[in-house]
């Protein structure tokens, strides 16, 4: 049945997806039977009056069956991938549906496609490809989407301007805001692991942003970027204050020198320059007994510059040109005053005040050798036993220095990290370099590569080993690629040419969107619709003629060349050859008839003096007789015969009054005799009705039967039993098995999301990939390999990864900051990874966490406003889908998807008919329910007692719970459908009959 507006057909959608919740019934069931057949035949009359009110006339129903179009008054096959045509090219199609193979097809611009395009879902209610919500990219439905076009990110399930905040980045596979690494400000978009700036805190090197500058850097706190030091420093504050120097350098004040000044000497462990005695002009130590030559010039004395000799235990006083005794404290001393001593009594020590001491200043040790206080190494507080054995450092200022084997540096070495403590902590193994924590990783050991902080065996999906030893993302829509050049597998719906993923493939090249690859035409071909000769569009100009997908130099035998469709065209079916379509131009005739010259018609006797049943002997040049079952022949044998007359049939050159297994009757009129012919079923067919796939009976070995189809798997919708496929559970849209704990909610390629009713390309944040499931972590992980706490990759920032468990360091409702403090989460959260509302780990009672957008949203109540609220999910606490106010625009966009045919004329007859249908079904449907002493919902439905009470968090690792959802129903009654068939429980409570009449 058709209904026709304008030029456009539609066909009538098959009763299944009219009625998606009324399943045929048994066959014992007459009275059933009656009402359903009665409520078929209804549905199809108002569906035809609708079409009749609403346009300007019906269509008579065409002559051909299914899979055939009407060409030149003979009916001719339509191209094998399409289920109605207007034409016998691939490009020609009208209405799809389940090819031979049993592949789904969707119509898209008049071809049967067995993708949708980006930007469009395939509709199985009329295998036709139907419009995504705006500026999306990947969707299951026209309400929400799964991945937005560039530059728009999602939320709530639609497509929004994508302004990303600080720190994040869109991603141009997802369209969703990521988080840039931690401590970027800003970073690319096509690396967003590379950092182009740093937040406050931070400092940028060699496009990371860390808490600490590497060793021979310095922190620009300006610019917030790491400077290196001046190539004679290893450690330095500025590019003018050297810490500590390269070997044969010496620290002088702030510099680093090759030679020391006048009046301080080198010193080798600590590689710097100290000062001499103040009676030296030069020295090789800082005792007054080190002297290398005085200041005036002399030499010293014993290592000594005196004014004066003096005794043991005196010193020359210059003013008074005589001998003072030393301070009782100094062993000997060089003056001018009594407490400068030169060397001190066992049990003393002297400084660099040349006094002499029990106890030695800080920055200094007691050499009990030399009985010197000896300088720490630089920057060194306390030291112990020799001068580069620090034990704390000493401040500079606002600057933090760390202690590492004995030496205090602005800045850990390769291998360590800065901890707030002041001293320098090992790196984690695999890190070979890290920040902050010992987990970070910077950089990493040889066989390792980085990725999101984390050193690893194998980089992830989507990214490549870089020469760098870190993950690179692939170039953009790719998966799987070896560098940022070559891909090889691009994300759905995108295809490779040449190792890089192209959104359409040029000329001369057909989508292969179950490969994921352009693939190159039959030379033949201008353009195609795949790799086989017959799989054209266009034509080539040495091969100009397209007859049924294939280009040749001449039509095929049977056809010739109409200029005005440019393409080749079927001859009268009584001719093999012919210049034109009507049965008086042909010019060569099918077997057993014979062309007469002056009509130019194809007969049985043509222009013979041979009546009918004889042929010419060729050597008497007489008629001689068939045999008795032949209408004309070739020869007087039985397998001789050329044509049958009906009821018998041809069939190997015999005439049979049946035709066997494997083919088919048909018939054709010549000379005004019906003949008879036995053809072959198509190879799907065991037994068969007509030429098509469509006709079979029965179906070959290796074949399924589907409905009125043999095909070689059961499309979606379907599960295989036996030899037969057989309709999903009518709540399911894909499943493995009958009833509706069998259901599988996502198409390939994409994942089901657990606990939701989303699915996404890839699993998100928190999730772990399953075979074709993402399921949750356990709430302690960012990323993890499955569900229990010590199954953890990565971490929170503030949490320790030891041993694959994460040990977070602030409490619940509180994020680690980074300012290494703790503070609370906003308040939509119970707990958080960070400040934003989409950051939530956890979310409060009666809310519910959404997966991808990691937000909180209010749970949906009974009798309350339905907007801006989503059904919870009561075991994951997550948001089995979001809900929101359709807009009149959105209705009527739906209802014309619907239709595909309706116009907005009047059609009060129709609806008025409508709606008395479907309060007899509504009235029926009571009756059998009081009947039958059950109502729908009781063998997946249980009643709870008083408000929905939504538990929150994660289900225990081997809890083994399936997921349930918890509905309510107009009434307030609250009532939880489990995702498989529970035992009926004799001693449940009545479900209020509204409750199955809403839900429906």
């Amino acid at each position: 049945m058709h209904c026709v507006g304008g030029s456009r057909s539609a066909a009538l959608p098959p009763l299944p997806h009219l009625l998606p919740h009324i399943s045929p019934p048994a066959p014992t069931a007459m009275r059933s039977l009656f009402v359903f057949r009665f409520f078929s035949g209804a549905i199809r009359i108002i569906f035809l009056l609708c079409c009749c009110v609403s346009h300007a006339g019906c269509k008579a129903p065409s002559p051909c069956p299914s899979g055939q179009f009407l060409l030149k008054s003979q009916c001719v096959l339509c191209h094998p991938t399409c289920f109605e045509c207007q034409g016998h090219e691939l490009f020609e199609c009208t209405t799809c549906g389940v090819d031979e193979d049993g592949q789904e097809r969707f119509l898209h611009q008049g071809r049967c496609r067995t993708h949708c395009p980006r930007g469009l879902y395939p509709d199985r209610g009329h295998y036709a490809c139907l419009p995504c919500k705006a500026n999306c990219e990947l969707c299951t439905d026209g309400n929400l989407c799964a991945k937005c076009r560039e530059h728009y990110k999602l939320h709530n399930g639609l497509c929004q301007t994508a302004l990303c905040d600080i720190g994040q980045v869109q991603d141009p596979d997802t369209g969703e805001c990521i988080d840039c690494e931690i401590g970027c400000k800003t970073c690319s978009t096509e690396e967003p692991e590379m950092c182009n700036s740093c937040a406050e805190g931070y400092f940028l090197f060699r496009h990371q942003c860390r808490k600490h500058c590497p060793r021979s850097t310095y922190e620009d706190w300006s610019r917030g970027v790491c400077l290196s030091c001046p190539t004679s420093c290893t450690d330095c504050r500025s590019d003018a204050r050297c810490l500590a120097c390269q070997p044969a350098y010496f620290l002088y004040g702030d510099n680093c020198v090759q030679q020391c000044p006048q009046q301080t000497f080198t010193d080798t462990t600590g590689w710097r320059c100290e000062s001499c005695h103040s009676s030296c002009q030069t020295c090789h130590g800082p005792r007054s007994t080190d002297c290398d030559l005085c200041l005036a010039g002399n030499p010293p004395l014993h290592g000594q510059c005196p004014l004066a000799n003096c005794p043991l235990g005196h010193y020359f006083d210059a003013e008074y040109a005589k001998c003072h005794t030393c301070d009782m404290s100094c062993k000997t001393c060089f003056g001018p005053q009594p407490l400068d001593c030169s060397s001190c009594f066992e049990g003393y020590f002297l400084d660099q005040e040349s006094s002499c001491v029990v106890q030695c200043p800080s920055g200094s040790y007691a050499n009990s050798a030399t009985q010197l206080c000896e300088s720490c190494s630089p920057n060194c507080e306390a030291c112990v036993g020799a001068s580069d054995n620090c034990i704390s450092c000493s401040k500079q200022g606002s600057f933090k220095l760390f202690l590492h084997q004995g030496m205090c540096w602005s800045n850990c070495p390769e291998g360590y990290f800065e901890t707030t403590e002041g001293s320098c902590d090992a790196c984690e193994t695999p890190c070979l370099t890290c920040d902050a924590v010992s987990t970070k990783c910077l950089s990493c050991t040889d066989g390792h590569y980085l990725e999101g902080g984390v050193c690893t065996l194998n980089c992830s999906l989507g990214t490549y080993p870089a020469d760098d030893a870190t993950c690179r993302r692939c170039p953009p829509h790719c998966d799987v690629c070896a560098d940022d050049r070559t891909c090889y597998k691009c994300s759905f719906l995108y295809l490779m040419l040449n190792g890089a993923c192209k959104a359409n493939c040029p000329m001369g090249y057909y989508e292969d969107l179950d490969v994921g690859r352009c693939g190159l035409c039959h030379p033949t071909c201008g353009s195609c619709s795949g790799p086989l000769v017959d799989d054209c569009d266009s034509c080539s100009t040495f091969s100009p003629k397209l007859y049924k997908g294939t280009c040749s130099k001449v039509c095929q035998t049977g056809t010739y060349y109409e200029d005005a469709a440019a393409e080749c065209q079927e001859c009268h079916q009584t001719c093999t050859s012919c210049s034109g379509p009507d049965p008086n131009q042909c010019t060569q005739c099918e077997r057993g008839l014979v062309l007469d010259p002056n009509t130019l018609l194809c007969g049985v006797t043509g222009d013979s003096d041979c009546p009918p049943k004889t042929f010419l002997h060729d050597d008497q040049f007489t008629c001689i007789g068939c045999h008795r079952h032949c209408y004309s022949c070739e020869g007087p044998g039985s397998h001789e015969c050329l044509t049958c007359a009906v009821p018998t049939y041809l069939h190997n050159r015999t005439c049979v009054n049946e035709c066997p297994a494997g083919t088919y009757t048909t018939r054709q009129e010549a000379d005004g005799t019906q003949l008879g012919f036995c053809l072959p079923c198509d190879r799907v067919c065991a037994t068969c009705t007509g030429v098509s796939p469509k006709d079979c009976l029965a179906c070959a070995p290796g074949y399924l039967h589907l409905l009125h189809l043999c095909v070689s798997h059961c499309p979606t919708g379907y599960y295989q039993a036996g030899a037969h496929c057989k309709k999903c559970d009518h709540s399911c849209e894909m499943c493995t098995g009958p009833g509706p704990e069998s259901c599988r909610p996502c198409l390939p390629p994409l994942l089901e999301l657990q606990g939701t009713k989303m699915c996404v390309e890839r699993c998100p944040q928190r999730f772990y990939q399953l075979d074709e499931v993402c399921k949750q972590c356990h709430i302690s992980c960012r990323t993890c390999t499955d569900a229990s706490p010590q199954s953890c990759v990565t971490c929170d920032n503030g949490s320790t990864l030891k041993d694959k468990v994460c040990y977070p360091r602030c409490e619940e409702g509180k994020y680690f900051t980074e300012e290494a403090t703790c503070a609370p989460c906003d308040r939509s959260c119970q707990h958080c990874s960070g400040p934003r509302p989409d950051q939530c780990l956890i979310c409060h009672q009666d809310f519910g966490l959404h997966a991808v957008e990691s937000r909180c949203a209010r749970c949906c109540q009974a009798g309350g406003n339905h907007s801006d609220c989503c059904v919870c999910d009561s075991r994951s606490a997550l948001c089995v889908e979001l809900t929101g106010p359709r807009s009149g625009e959105e209705l009527v966009t739906d209802m014309n998807m619907s239709s595909r045919v309706l116009k907005h004329t009047s059609v009060a007859a129709p609806v008025a008919l409508l709606a008395a249908l479907v309060l007899a079904v509504l009235a029926l449907a009571l009756v059998k329910a009081r009947a039958r002493k059950r109502l729908c919902w009781k063998q997946s439905y249980e009643r709870l007692s008083g408000n929905a009470n939504m538990p929150h968090g994660v289900p225990e690792p081997d809890s083994g719970d399936e997921v349930d959802v918890v509905y309510t129903s107009r009434g307030g009654s609250v009532y939880r459908r489990y995702s498989f068939i529970h035992e009926r429980d004799a001693h449940a409570d009545p479900v209020d009959e509204s409750t199955c009449l809403n839900q429906s």
